[in-house]
């Protein structure tokens, strides 16, 4: 569950420069955009992990720097609300700067996905060569013998060779 953590800061720390600088700036638009986009990285990184669990612990150095990084933002862009520090709160850079660690953390998480394994393409003329046979060599004299211990006929007609044995079992029984 600590691999959930880092989108879901660095989303809260981008959505909470988004509102602060609207007040400045008025447009709707861009603050649409600006909460529309950390919020889509971040679900799609939630989703990465929550379809591929095993993938979670892949990237770990990585992952708890981006975690540490995302906990320092957010805790500057409190402290900057709070305490009134322009430098801190209402900031372009910390906002951009935190939606390119909300990126680099949607590229390890699409980099820890398992690889799918490519099958070979091959030529019809490999192929030819390589598709088998369902005939199997045996050698003449032995399969003529072991059909007739079996009591199959060469033809496939078995039920023929069956009956006649029976008939003969039949009549050597009579005598």
């Amino acid at each position: 569950m600590k691999s959930l953590l880092t989108p879901i800061i660095l989303a809260a720390t981008a959505v909470f420069q988004a509102y602060g600088s609207f007040q400045f700036t008025g447009d709707t638009v861009v603050l649409a955009g600006k909460i529309f986009f950390p919020i889509l990285f971040a679900l799609m990184a939630i989703f990465l992990v929550w379809r591929n669990p095993d993938t979670a612990d892949r990237f770990g150095g990585p992952h708890v720097l981006l975690l540490g990084l995302s906990v320092i933002a957010l805790l500057a862009s409190i402290a900057g609300k709070v305490a009134s520090i322009f430098q801190l709160y209402p900031q372009v850079l910390i906002y951009y700067a935190v939606f390119a660690l909300l990126v680099v953390e949607l590229g390890l998480r699409i980099a820890a996905l398992p690889k799918r394994v490519k099958e070979r393409k091959v030529s019809k003329r490999q192929a030819r060569r390589n598709r088998g046979t369902n005939l199997v060599a045996t050698p003449k004299g032995a399969s003529a013998s072991q059909d007739a211990a079996r009591g199959t006929a060469a033809d496939g007609n078995s039920q023929s060779v069956e009956s006649e044995n029976s008939s003969a079992d039949v009549s050597s029984e009579r005598a």
